[in-house]
């Protein structure tokens, strides 16, 4: 079974888990808080802070009442289980979906009690700090804020979650509502001002459709609030495929600038098709993204994918020869040089290859085989 991890560590968590079920004081020490999930459907949850162990497994959807103090449905075959250790006093409390009804199992210190009502008062206490803290019952959450009042509603409980695992699950179940652009808007913006890792704000923009992304401004300001370039990367890859750009190519690819490291700008300029490029964006993506890569090899790299692509046309050998101008390295110049000769081998083109080699290549040993090639 393909399990999910998810670790979160928190400091002092504020007053976080001030409630019955994970503690009762603010710590002096670190909080370790850890998810993990699994394919059947089952969640886990587990804090310890060394004072204290606290877990809670659920599986099925949960729903909460309106004042959220208890649980009012979990699908057939469901469960939530809660337990907690404090200075070697356990309580516990195992909620199953009976015949479609809910049945109560209430333990302190491993003896069975009745759940009315200190078991009822006990979950009356910690439910809310609970879900606040864990994605239980976020469905069902996320349903009843959208049904009174839409996006805005459920965007108002993000600064009352705890962690950016959490943030994220609630935007991805509000992502899937039929939201207005205005919507998106507030989603896009709402981001940054409630999440700091970069992993968990591409989960969220991954959940926005790829056609959204046509308004490059739009575009713009997710990629900027993304810190590093492995996860802006991870997001432009996968809309660039699209080709979306719609007669805005030279400022969407202007985008790949945004990025610090040439591997990342080069990963996701190959997953440009640019068989259905046109040339005026073929020679900019050459001119003006290629030549700002600092690495020849990374350079070296992109233009091949662009003869590789297909629809290498005599003109778009050219424009390809003009990316050796912006290289340092005779090695790379001679092999892109030699790549295209044997891809394109008009005589415009080899004497384009030629003259290019005469002015840009020092080097006598590979001048020498790319005029072999071209001749």
């Amino acid at each position: 079974m393909k399990t999910r991890y998810s670790s979160l560590k928190l400091y002092l968590l504020l007053l976080c888990f001030c409630c019955p079920l994970f503690c009762g004081e603010v710590l002096a020490q670190s909080t370790n808080v850890t998810a993990r999930s699994s394919d059947s459907g089952t969640t886990k949850w587990s804090v310890n802070d060394g004072n204290q162990k606290s877990s809670l497994e659920t599986n099925g959807k949960i729903t909460v009442s309106e004042d959220e103090k208890s649980i009012s449905a979990i699908s057939p075959g469901g469960y939530l289980r809660i337990e907690k250790t404090t200075f070697g006093n356990s309580r516990s409390l195992f909620i199953t979906n009976k015949s479609g009804s809910l049945d109560y199992e209430y333990k302190e210190g491993g003896r069975t009690k009745p759940f009315e009502p200190d078991g009822r008062a006990w979950l009356s206490e910690m439910l809310p700090e609970l879900l606040n803290t864990t994605t239980i019952a976020a469905e069902s959450r996320v349903d009843r804020f959208y049904a009174k009042g839409g996006a805005k509603a459920v965007l108002g409980i993000l600064p009352q979650l705890r962690g950016d695992h959490v943030k994220s699950s609630y935007l991805a179940l509000l992502m899937k509502k039929n939201l207005s652009k205005t919507d998106m808007v507030a989603v896009i913006d709402a981001v940054p001002s409630n999440m700091e890792s970069d992993h968990f704000k591409l989960e969220v923009y991954k959940q926005i459709p790829a056609s959204y992304f046509e308004d490059i401004n739009q575009l713009t300001k997710v990629v900027s609030n993304l810190d590093s370039d492995h996860f802006k990367a991870q997001l432009l890859k996968p809309i660039y495929k699209t080709s979306v750009m719609n007669g805005q190519g030279e400022k969407a690819l202007q985008l790949i600038n945004l990025l610090d490291s040439d591997h990342f700008k080069a990963d996701i300029a190959k997953s440009i098709p640019f068989d259905k490029m046109s040339d005026q964006d073929l020679r900019f993506v050459v001119e003006d993204v290629i030549r700002k890569f600092d690495s020849d090899h990374f350079k070296n790299d992109v233009l091949k994918s662009i003869v590789n692509a297909g629809n290498f046309t005599e003109a778009r050998a050219l424009i390809v020869i003009s990316g050796v101008n912006s290289m340092d390295s005779d090695h790379f110049k001679a092999d892109i040089l030699k790549y295209i000769c044997g891809k394109q081998a008009s005589e415009r083109v080899k004497q384009q290859i030629r003259e290019t080699a005469k002015t840009t290549i020092d080097s006598s040993h590979f001048l020498g085989d790319v005029m072999r090639c071209a001749a």
